[in-house]
């Protein structure tokens, strides 16, 4: 199982400072991320003048036509849109729950929206404030209704808990500096507003007093209560309820991409009345019913959770959406085809390869960061039953993988040593042998998906072992080559350790290679293969403490579409060492003071500018190796139809697919 990185950590992310973007820069945006792309399969025909023979393979459907089977390896947690965080919880999310909007699964692009529980919306033109109205009509499994007041208490409870995911929300609809100091996530304006209604000012001056005040109201949600009404409506604060089927977002500061932030599962609705009858809302804790138990207004439903081992879906048999006239609905609301969706678990790669070739399982997920590593892809791609889809170079690639470097301890502290490193490895023979079809070379830190990836172009590290030796031997390092030759006798051995995780076979695979290139160059590199879990306590610590992993293989990808806050600052900017973001514990400066500013500015030149002031300090100065970055691929039955990828989702959306009863065609 790989540790499932994607924006701002699970541990520090009440201390983030998120300066909103004021984004003139869409113009740009939006013609880069609006292109849809088709996926293409990695099976190829070539014309010739005489076709080759057709082998028609007859793929028997799964006995059971109602059921379809994902084999995946990052079993939930959580799937509490509260707390859950990782692609496998938010693919389970994204099935059950549902916001005002959403992607529109069946293209690439994300800045197009389907209305969801939202009907329509207005965005105010200086991006401060943002108008839903509500559909009528829509409710939850268990038929209780949806209205303003629904969403009210759904992102509020999220910012209120304080977990993982009100770092969706940090900046944006409460202060992130008073959350750090005071101890409480409080949504901007709610502390007035109990205030307004009850006639308490010690509300606005205790925080605690707010903070579980706050929570009472959310434990006990009487949307008929005159105090409770009194608070929804109060206009100056984060979410005000206008009438009950209009809410209104005000934000802190303008932001261009909140609409994208909305599309994700934290701006889910939950049910107050499932909620308030199965623990309620505390501050800063997690609701442990929630987190293994679902009520949404989506189209399936969590019947079964075996920890580890097993979830299946359902479809809900109260679904909303079923019921909507044709003028109404959209492709996002489609009712499930198939009723049952088991998800199934394991880190063994060879287990997932025999699901699959065996037709126990139909899909291999989640999508965006598969169980399957792509070394993996070629021998699938023989199975005429099998079809492996990789998306073209042209869509849009947001998953990489890269060696972190630890910039504060000796002696990757030192530049010219993290710089002899980067040019030590062979990144092609790498991305041939690991990641044959889908890898990429990049240059990071924004992924290359994103708007102002490498603004000035700069070539991926290239592969000079020669110039990796004279660095190291104009440091004194002691360093033996493979030769026998022996540089600088009487000088310290170059000794380091590389940290994986041990049930990736692509990470196990790379760090095997990375320790006999860098052997080439003299240089000693121990091996520490650590569990998921693991790595995740080790990189929770100090990036000064002993056992903070020296060089690490690590996974990013960002929780929504922001090319700034998501991928530049988090991964540059010292106030989010370690977990949050910046992993190799990098500290410039000039990096932390352009990037502390950055996503304030409006003006696309000059966001271009800092940005590539940034990227030419980061390429210098090498904190990481960049790996690669990976195409999106996946694997299906032949037979299975409806599949597809959206970057703003982490996983499948399983309503969409349906059997196709018709022979598979291998050539």
């Amino acid at each position: 199982m790989l540790l499932r990185m994607h924006g701002i950590s699970k541990t520090v992310y009440i201390a983030v400072v998120f300066i909103i973007i004021v984004a003139i820069v869409i113009g740009a945006y939006y013609y880069i991320m609006t292109a849809s792309h088709k996926p293409t399969t990695i099976k190829t025909t070539t014309n010739v003048t005489t076709p080759p023979p057709t082998t028609t393979v007859t793929c028997p459907l799964p006995s059971n036509t109602s059921v379809i089977v994902s084999i995946e390896n990052e079993p939930p947690n959580s799937v509490d849109p509260a707390t859950g965080f990782y692609a496998g919880e938010d693919e389970i999310m994204t099935n059950v729950y549902q916001g005002l909007i959403a992607f529109d699964v069946t293209n690439t692009s994300v800045t197009q929206f389907m209305p969801m529980l939202a009907s329509s919306w207005w965005v105010a033109p200086n991006y401060t404030m943002y108008i839903f109205y509500i559909r009528h009509g829509a409710y939850f499994a268990n038929g209780d209704p949806v209205n303003a007041t629904t969403f009210w208490f759904s992102i509020y409870r999220v910012i209120l808990m304080n977990q993982v995911d009100s770092s969706f929300y940090t900046n944006i609809l409460y202060n992130g500096t008073e959350a750090s100091i005071t101890g409480y996530a409080i949504p901007w304006g709610a502390c007035h507003a109990l205030a307004f209604a009850t006639g308490n000012n010690n509300f606005i001056i205790n925080k605690t007093l707010c903070a579980y005040g706050l929570a009472n109201i959310l434990s006990n949600y009487n949307v008929h209560n005159e105090t409770i009404q009194k608070v929804m409506s109060y206009p100056d604060q984060a979410i005000v309820v206008l009438n009950p089927y209009t809410v209104e977002f005000k934000l802190l500061q303008p932001y261009m991409f909140f609409l994208q932030d909305l599309a994700e599962y934290s701006a889910s609705a939950v049910d107050p009345v499932f909620v308030d009858q199965n623990g309620g809302v505390v501050p800063n804790q997690q609701n442990t019913y929630m987190n293994t138990h679902t009520m949404g207004t989506g189209p399936y439903q969590v019947v079964q959770w075996v920890p580890g081992q097993m979830v299946v879906l359902q479809a809900n048999p109260n679904y909303w959406a079923a019921e909507l006239p044709p003028n109404e609905t959209n492709i996002m609301l489609t009712p499930p085809k198939i009723k049952t969706v088991i998800l199934e678990y394991t880190s063994s790669a060879n287990q997932v390869m025999s699901m699959l070739e065996s037709g126990k399982a139909q899909l291999m997920g989640p999508l965006s960061l598969p169980a399957l590593p792509p070394l993996y892809l070629s021998t699938l791609e023989q199975n005429p039953c099998l079809k492996v889809v990789v998306e073209p170079p042209s869509a849009p690639t947001w998953l990489i993988l890269m060696i972190t470097l630890d910039a504060q301890k000796y002696p990757l502290n030192v530049t010219a040593v993290r710089v002899a490193l980067v040019h030590a490895i062979n990144y092609t023979e790498i991305i041939d042998t690991v990641a044959p079809g889908v890898g990429l070379p990049y240059v990071g830190p924004i992924s290359p998906g994103m708007p102002f990836y490498n603004p000035s172009n700069l070539p991926p590290y290239n592969y000079d072992p020669n110039l990796s030796i004279e660095i190291l031997k104009s440091l004194g390092f002691k360093l033996v080559l493979l030769n026998g030759t022996v540089i600088n006798p009487n000088g310290q051995p170059l000794s380091l350790t590389l940290t994986y995780t041990s049930d990736d076979p692509a990470q196990v695979k790379i760090a095997q290679e990375v320790q006999v290139m860098l052997s080439q160059i003299g240089v000693q590199l121990t091996l520490n293969p650590v569990t998921t879990q693991q790595e995740e306590y080790l990189i929770s610590q100090s990036c000064t403490a002993p056992t903070y992993p020296q060089m690490l293989i690590w996974y990013w990808y960002p929780s929504w579409p922001d090319p700034i806050y998501q991928d530049l600052v988090v991964q540059t900017n010292a106030m989010y060492s370690g977990i949050a973001g910046d992993v190799s514990c990098f500290n410039n400066t000039e990096v932390n003071s352009i990037t502390n500013i950055l996503p304030s500015v409006t003006n696309t030149t000059l966001i271009t500018k800092y940005v590539t002031e940034v990227y030419n300090i980061i390429y210098q100065q090498a904190p990481d190796m960049w790996l690669y970055a990976i195409r999106q691929y996946w694997v299906q039955s032949c037979y299975v139809n409806g599949t597809y990828w959206n970057p703003g989702v982490l996983g499948y959306y399983f309503p969409l697919m349906y059997y196709n009863a018709t022979v598979c065609v291998s050539k």
